[in-house]
């Protein structure tokens, strides 16, 4: 046994050799296997041996020493533990022999985390679960976990569905609270829309998809001496919504309805989405109504925004409505109101093709379910004359939406076009493909217009889609902007206030302002629209990616027709035509027989090149959880 004078030695000694030691701080990086690595600041990454990974979570920021091996290679050795962030997760409860546990949903992490009898939450093996950190490994290099909630049964499609929706924060019912609120919202917009004119007796009609409820547009169109008048009638959402209430605050916490494959989460109660705000056939209903002045050349040269009740004369539907302008069988009780409105939309279609830019057409995908949300089968819906129909007057409502209030801090959708960083190679490409072009501002809206223009006669070279990779993000401002993707010189959303919470704050601004007010949308919520506006699409593309290849791993082994909709140096990303799955054809292993070109977007083979849209034949090589990979037929 040392004696106390040794003892003290010993210490100063290990102190010494402490201090010599170079300290440097990174955060763990996981890698899925019992090894990892520590990355710090400056990029640099230091393996990590698993006895040393066990003791900690990916993410963890830690401090360590560099120390060199007998083999020469270095490694990382951890001294403190600074701080860790993974406290919450979402994953599956296993139960194996007498032990049991949660792997988390993170490609990072390997294994799972022990959970003790007591705090499991009764859930079952194979459950989805939400699950808190009780104990962190630094000590032990054996952590502990608890259960929180279960979600249900990992093999079950709908517990997919809770957990996505969970991760996003979107609830998926209305507590007992913001229900008992729908009475006095229906009581409150009696109240408000009393004096409202009455324009019950215009023949408006809506057209959506057969099954849709929530409907907030209805359309009108008469012909006047210099084109036509046409009259686009938004639900009035915001006479039942109170600012502040218990429903507003719901619906500011969800900002959208979430269209789930047989399922829908509406941003409102279905008694007022899709009852009493609903344009409901041959029921009475406030609205707020533009009646845009469309000339025979198809731009709008007025726009008049009143506040009316009216009434819906007919729930019409796009296939029907498309397939009586293909087949010329009109029904009389429509055939005056829908023949106007597709001459009026054709005309503003016709305005938009030549003075700013149309929206790429693409097809959408409609993943069916039967009552286990099951994949029954994937239908590809292109589009067609009535839903033209429709986009054509709601982009002319929302560009007249925000000239109406460009003087004013409210809410306006903005995009910047192409990505400043990427100017220099924007003239590239124009120089080789679009001499004529090449020397334009791309950062003025009129000289961007005429790019995409001159692009879109490029034969031979997909310039317009090589282009659109270079668009920077669309964003909120409460300030007036341009929207070049769209090429006009501003735009919002003011056409679906019963399922976006930005287009009911927009019927607010708009109806503040017609009352002689003026409307302020405070920089909060636009930052907050920012930075969440996309969870539910994000909620949507998760489960519907799960489910697509779920269902494709039970069909027979085919070859599919794909495009191609991306290109990276390690191969390309394609999209199967029949049913809208998304893979990576993993080119590596033939990395000697091309060369990558980032400016064109292309592999350069010797013979031959791959190029954005470009059509080829793919077999499915493999399903890895929510990744698909395709080989080339």
């Amino acid at each position: 046994m040392l004696d106390a004078k040794s003892l003290e030695v010993l210490q100063s000694l290990k102190s010494e050799i402490k201090a010599s030691k170079v300290i440097l701080n990174g955060h763990i990086k996981g890698t899925g296997k019992n090894f990892g690595f520590v990355v710090c600041d400056d990029g640099s990454e230091y393996f990590l041996p698993p006895d040393e990974m066990a003791k900690v979570f990916p993410g963890d920021r830690v401090t360590f020493t560099v120390v060199e091996q007998d083999d020469g290679k270095s490694k990382a050795e951890l001294e403190t533990l600074e701080a860790s962030e993974f406290s919450e997760f979402k994953g599956v409860f296993y139960v194996r022999g007498r032990a049991q546990g949660v792997e988390p949903f993170n490609d990072a992490f390997n294994g799972w985390l022990f959970v003790p009898p007591k705090s499991t939450c009764d859930a079952a093996h194979n459950d989805i679960v939400h699950a808190k950190v009780t104990r962190h490994p630094w000590k032990t290099g054996k952590a502990q976990a608890e259960v929180v909630k279960t979600l249900g049964s990992a093999d079950n499609n709908r517990s997919w569905y809770s957990m996505t929706l969970a991760e996003q924060g979107i609830p998926e019912t209305f507590s007992d609270a913001e229900l008992n609120e729908v009475d006095s919202a229906v009581a409150r917009m009696r109240e408000q829309t009393a004096q409202y004119a009455d324009r019950t007796s215009t023949p408006f009609v809506t057209i959506d998809a057969a099954t849709t409820k929530d409907m907030d547009d209805a359309l009108y169109a008469t012909t006047t001496d210099d084109g036509w008048m046409l009259s686009v009638a938004i639900a009035d959402a915001s006479a039942f919504i109170n600012p502040g209430s218990l429903l507003d605050q719901a619906a500011r916490l969800r900002l959208t309805t979430t269209y789930l494959p047989g399922l829908t989460l509406p941003m409102l109660p279905e008694a007022l989405a899709d009852d009493a705000i609903s344009l409901v056939a041959k029921e009475i209903r406030p609205a707020l109504i533009f009646d845009l002045a469309v000339s025979s050349e198809g731009d709008v040269t007025g726009c008049d925004i009143s506040l009316a009740n009216i009434q819906n004369h007919g729930k019409l539907d796009y296939l029907k409505v498309s397939e009586w302008f293909a087949e010329g069988t009109l029904p009389s009780e429509f055939a005056d109101t829908l023949t106007t409105l597709k001459s009026a939309t054709d005309a503003l279609a016709t305005w938009r093709k030549t003075h700013a830019n149309q929206m790429q057409d693409r097809i959408d995908y409609r993943i069916r379910v039967d009552e286990n949300f099951d994949v029954t089968t994937v239908d590809a819906e292109s589009r067609n004359s009535a839903r033209d129909l429709v986009e054509e007057a709601m982009i002319a409502t929302n560009a007249e939406a925000a000239k109406f209030l460009m003087d004013d801090a409210a809410l306006f959708m903005a995009h910047d076009g192409f990505k400043p960083d990427r100017e220099s190679e924007l003239k590239g490409l124009l120089r080789d493909y679009a001499p004529a072009v090449a020397e334009l501002d791309g950062h003025s809206l009129p000289d961007f217009i005429k790019i995409l223009k001159e692009a879109a006669t490029v034969e031979n070279f997909p310039l317009s889609n090589v282009l659109i990779k270079r668009f920077d993000r669309g964003y909120w401002s409460n300030r007036v902007a341009p929207h070049f993707g769209l090429g006009l010189t501003q735009y919002t959303n003011a056409t679906s206030p019963i399922r976006k919470y930005s287009d009911l704050l927009i019927h607010r601004a708009i109806k503040a302002k017609l009352a002689g007010d003026t409307p302020v949308i405070e920089t909060e919520v636009i930052d907050d629209f920012n930075a969440r506006g996309n969870q539910s699409r994000q909620v949507s593309q998760t489960i519907e990616n799960r489910l697509r290849l779920k269902w494709l791993a039970t069909l027979p082994k085919q070859i599919w027709k794909a495009t191609i909709v991306h290109i990276n140096a390690n191969g390309l990303i394609a999209q199967i035509t029949e049913n809208g799955a998304t893979g990576f054809v993993d080119l590596r292993k033939k990395k000697d027989d091309y060369s990558y070109d980032p400016l064109r977007m292309m592999l350069k083979f010797e013979d031959f090149n791959y190029l954005l849209m470009q059509e080829i034949t793919v077999q499915i090589s493999k399903i890895d959880n929510d990744n698909l990979v395709l080989a080339l037929v």
